[in-house]
């Protein structure tokens, strides 16, 4: 494959709030972060997750480059991936006679499940096991958001070797690299401008969905119910969180009723899995990324409102500290970033 001769690449994840970026590079068998960079999108850049304003984004992308920090970057080659409310992720099973060729079964099943005319999609597919053959996960994502993140990448100079789906790039940079996880777990991933949700099983994806809250609704909550500023409001949940003895748990009062309908939520996505994917294992850990994951007391909360363990994640757990690392609090932010750059050392 491709990615077996182009090892230099980095990670850039792309939302409607922020770009980052992350190199990493091999020594031994140690993987090492050698460069990483982040910067605010305006406003308007974004519409409907295509990128509108194209030239901004790509003077965005060459200032993230050129300010990066750390080692230099000098290569084209870039993994990305595309904007998760746009994207679809389901596990299938294959009905149909073994006689048939494999890809056209597939195309078959999958116009079933897609949300998507499946004449306007790109669609991306693997075993869940390479043994039995019966279950396929296949991903999907419009032509249009391709062909708009493709050729904003080129014009910035850039070569996409990758586009993925953002769930994918999570799990990489969230467990251990080339070793499947045998219990399965629920990944919370609270962003700025929207919140993903996913379960993880082994090496695969059972499913993927995207939830109406996120960190920012948050702060404009608080901001709203407190009659604060947005930088009044943002500032209140990092240094006060949902602490019982600061502010005299003021603020948990206030952030209860949200986070409350979003373990809800997440229960439902819990007993949604139960369902679909009967004789699985029970989830027992939910595990939190995203920036909005560091919310003081936030795994407390939800394992409480739940009844699943909530623990916070751990975006570096395939890297080893070297000369320059991220700060804790913002490694969270990073996990899409990281996940995209370890593509390139997941065996296939």
């Amino acid at each position: 494959m491709f990615l077996k001769f182009v090892q230099n690449i980095f990670g850039l994840d792309i939302s409607e709030r922020n770009l980052r970026l992350t190199q990493l590079k091999k020594s031994g068998n140690k993987i090492l972060l050698v460069s990483y960079n982040e910067i605010k999108v305006p406003a308007g850049v974004f519409k409907d997750n295509q990128i509108v304003k194209k030239d901004e984004i790509i003077q965005l992308i060459r200032k993230l480059i050129s300010e990066v920090k750390g080692s230099k970057i000098y290569t084209k080659y870039v993994a990305v991936c595309l904007p998760e409310p746009k994207t679809f992720v389901k596990v299938i099973d294959l009905t149909y006679p073994k006689t048939k060729d494999v890809v056209t079964e597939i195309i078959e099943e999958a116009k079933k499940h897609i949300p998507y005319p499946l004449e306007k999609t790109y669609l991306d597919w693997q075993y869940v096991d390479e043994k039995s053959k019966d279950r396929i996960m296949i991903g999907v994502c419009p032509k249009e958001i391709v062909a708009n993140y493709q050729d904003t990448l080129i014009k910035a100079g850039l070569f996409p070797i990758a586009l993925e789906i953002e769930a994918t790039a999570i799990a990489r940079s969230l467990f251990p690299l080339n070793k499947k996880r045998p219990e399965p777990v629920m990944v919370l991933d609270l962003g700025a401008s929207r919140t993903g949700l996913f379960i993880y099983q082994e090496n695969y994806i059972p499913f993927s969905l995207s939830l109406n809250i996120s960190s920012n609704d948050l702060t404009n909550w608080v901001k709203d119910k407190l009659q604060l500023t947005l930088e009044q409001a943002e500032a209140a949940k990092r240094k006060i969180g949902l602490h019982e003895d600061k502010a005299q748990g003021g603020l948990k009062r206030v952030l209860s009723e949200p986070l409350s309908k979003l373990a809800e939520q997440m229960r439902e996505a819990k007993y949604f899995y139960y369902e679909h994917f009967p004789f699985q294992k029970e989830i027992k850990t939910v595990y939190l990324t995203g920036g909005g994951a560091n919310l003081a007391d936030l795994t407390q909360f939800l394992a409480a409102k739940t009844d699943v363990a909530a623990t916070l994640a751990n975006p570096r757990l395939n890297l080893t500290a070297g000369k320059i690392d991220l700060p804790a609090e913002a490694a969270q932010s990073y996990a899409t970033a990281i996940g995209l750059a370890l593509r390139v050392y997941q065996e296939k």
